[in-house]
């Protein structure tokens, strides 16, 4: 288990716990609470701090904007924020004169063989 996934569960959680929400769980619970949000949260998943560590602190924070309600992973995941993709772009090459006659020269002799 990453710990970076461990902490920032709990440091969410416990934000939330400040809220008062519906069916919160009670403060001495909070750390077992965390370890099965988790386990819940990393089943079957592989996560990327440096790109997912943003997205869980944005989940959170959607969470206590919204939630009446003591929330479950499943909540989390649906306010949980798409991945953000870096833009491909497209870069312009100078040719190289040398390389390129080296390879009409190459190509020439590969079609006199």
């Amino acid at each position: 288990m990453d710990h970076w996934i461990h902490d920032e569960i709990l440091d969410g959680l416990s934000k939330l716990l400040c809220l008062g929400l519906d069916r919160t769980p009670a403060s001495d619970l909070i750390a077992g609470t965390a370890m099965a949000w988790t386990q819940a949260l990393t089943l079957g998943k592989e996560w990327d701090e440096a790109l997912d560590a943003p997205r869980f602190r944005k989940a959170f924070i959607a969470l206590a904007a919204t939630r009446k309600t003591w929330p479950a992973p499943a909540d989390f995941l649906e306010n949980l924020p798409r991945r953000e993709q870096l833009a491909l772009k497209k870069q312009y090459i100078k040719p190289d004169p040398e390389k390129v006659q080296r390879m009409i020269a190459r190509l020439a002799r590969e079609l006199r063989a």
